[in-house]
């Protein structure tokens, strides 16, 4: 089948079809006489299953380990890659859910001190940042 139908079949994109072809995600399909690729079920159930593991936010590197895997390993060499990958993503996506918290945390925090100040309070140009600026800068914790 062409590149088209295989997106609607997996839904995906043609550009990210030929993206993980590019990136080595899944093996290049053959090429019919015109030149175009002929994706295979074996094509498919690789698509599915990298998308499937990018919606879960592994990165690409991982998806690409686990696809490799699933086509060329046992079941228990896939749970194994695939463990590996998901208790990686799983520390990183703890990381970012604390730096947003933090972010949260400080953007309330300048909310409050903008909310506070009377408008033309500290306002000296050039010279002195008013307290907006050194809310977002850090200063004024």
């Amino acid at each position: 089948m062409n590149i088209q139908r295989a997106a609607r079949e997996t839904g995906l994109t043609p550009d990210t079809i030929r993206y993980y072809e590019r990136r080595g995600v899944l093996p290049p399909p053959v090429r019919s006489k015109n030149g175009y690729r002929d994706y295979s079920e074996p094509h498919l159930a690789s698509l599915r299953l990298a998308r499937g593991l990018r919606e879960l936010e592994l990165p690409l590197d991982q998806v690409a380990l686990i696809v490799r895997v699933a086509h060329d390993a046992f079941c228990g060499d896939v749970r194994r890659a695939l463990e590996v990958s998901v208790r990686e993503t799983l520390v990183q996506i703890d990381e970012r859910i604390e730096q947003l918290q933090r972010t949260r945390t400080r953007l309330r925090a300048i909310r409050t001190g903008i909310r506070s100040m009377a408008p033309e309070s500290e306002r000296v140009p050039g010279i002195t940042p008013c307290a907006c600026v050194r809310l977002v800068g850090g200063a004024a914790r």
